[in-house]
């Protein structure tokens, strides 16, 4: 069985950012995303979708990297509906290549939405509890 679907990321691209960046930021998170773009006028909303098997891979490193696999899985849980979870991280950070869950930006999140049949062991593969700080499940 597959972990995911698809995984898809999303932002709002403002007059003053550079469209180049945000993508390099979304690419940053999670690889291999096909872009779109929707005009809004006064913003454009930029879409990345991908099926590839590597899509969390960067996730899954950058959890285990920055030790916040706790605060990670609480946040996963926290948006999980179904058959989807949607996290939201700061769109400077992902440009960084870190992963940084205040959303607090003039400039907005990056909405990251997971697809998964089965959430809970995505979740438990993703970011699995920890007892000071190693994996237990």
């Amino acid at each position: 069985m597959e972990l995911f679907d698809e995984v898809e990321a999303e932002a709002y691209v403002y007059p003053t950012e550079d469209i180049e960046k945000v993508k390099r930021a979304m690419l940053n998170l999670i690889p291999e995303l096909e872009f779109e773009a929707f005009d809004k006028g006064d913003y454009t909303i930029l879409t990345g979708k991908t099926k590839s098997r590597k899509a969390l891979s960067r996730l899954y490193e950058l959890f285990r990297g920055q030790a916040i696999l706790d605060t990670a899985r609480s946040f996963l849980e926290e948006g999980y509906f179904g058959e989807e979870i949607i996290i939201r991280v700061n769109k400077q950070a992902a440009y960084a290549g870190v992963v940084n869950f205040n959303e607090e930006s003039p400039l907005g999140p990056i909405t990251i939405i997971i697809r998964t049949k089965d959430p809970q062991k995505l979740m438990k593969w993703l970011a699995p509890r920890t007892k000071d700080g190693v994996p237990i499940e």
